[in-house]
């Protein structure tokens, strides 16, 4: 059972990034030109393919917000370790 999904942050262009495990793309961060939030989307992730865009108040933000969805799917699949405490 996994621990933590190690998620790997690549550059698209322009403020764009997929987010990367191993050579699969997960999730797209970006931010449209001339706007100040950034949109986040996990795609393929559970084998379905979503192209609704969440919003986020900053790239850090967004960034976390796909790194939790991601390690929610994965522990919901029974593959990551549940770190609450009993």
């Amino acid at each position: 059972m996994l621990q933590e999904i190690p998620l790997i942050w690549k550059p698209i262009r322009n403020h764009s990034f997929a987010g990367m495990l191993g050579q699969q793309q997960l999730a797209y961060v970006l931010q449209h030109d001339g706007q100040k939030n950034w949109k986040w989307m996990v795609s393929s992730c559970n084998g379905t393919i979503r192209f609704d865009f969440q919003s986020a108040d900053t790239l850090d933000e967004a960034m976390a917000a796909v790194q939790a969805s991601v390690e929610q799917w994965f522990r919901q699949a029974g593959l990551l370790e549940d770190m609450q405490p009993s």
